[in-house]
């Protein structure tokens, strides 16, 4: 697909983990990736996917629960 486009960049998301961004990225496939409901559970997603460290699953009994939980208390990785 992204080779039908020109000047535009290709963003996937939908079930992405770091190795598979990884590698669409490198085979040229996408430009970026998106983490959506990970980024939500994970406030230090882009550390802990540096890091290799373990991934904190969201919990989708509360999205869009009407408050702030399940979008602002989950906690950062601590070993």
């Amino acid at each position: 697909m992204k080779s039908h486009l020109s000047g535009t960049s290709l963003i996937l998301a939908g079930g992405m983990t770091h190795d598979r961004a990884v590698e669409m990225i490198n085979a040229g496939e996408i430009d970026l990736a998106a983490f959506g409901a990970n980024f939500t559970s994970n406030p230090d997603l882009v550390k802990r996917m540096h890091d290799s460290l373990p991934l904190t699953p969201p919990d989708p009994n509360t999205f869009y629960g009407g408050d702030s939980t399940g979008y602002i208390d989950y906690p950062a990785f601590t070993a």
